[in-house]
């Protein structure tokens, strides 16, 4: 099961000693944890991606695709990060291709 990062804490400590993947306007922040099987995960969209309804179909879809996903998470803390306005919302399969993206790289890792 993935549980959800809560504080602020938690997103810096992944960001400032994790790994970096940007693909398409998302950045990835991921830490491999050795100790356990248990995974957190948390989403962080920027305003500047649109307007509240927009953000939240994102994170959703996001959340989505992290849920069909989780035996390949497995012992890792994810945050994913919204930074770049788009001149056309992304759609979910381009949201898709992103995510096979990442987790090839994360099994790399």
């Amino acid at each position: 099961m993935i549980d959800s990062l809560k504080n602020s804490e938690s997103f810096l400590e992944i960001i400032s000693k994790g790994q970096k993947f940007t693909e398409s306007g998302l950045t990835f922040y991921f830490l491999k944890k050795n100790d356990s099987n248990e995974s957190k995960f948390g989403v962080s969209i920027k305003k500047i991606t649109g307007n509240a309804v927009y953000r939240n179909k994102l994170k959703r879809q996001i959340k989505n695709l992290i849920r069909l996903n989780q035996e390949k998470i497995k012992s890792f803390d994810i945050v994913v990060i919204n930074y770049q306005k788009r001149s056309k919302p992304i759609e979910y399969s381009e949201l898709d291709y992103i995510f096979k993206k990442f987790f090839k790289n994360l099994s790399l890792v």
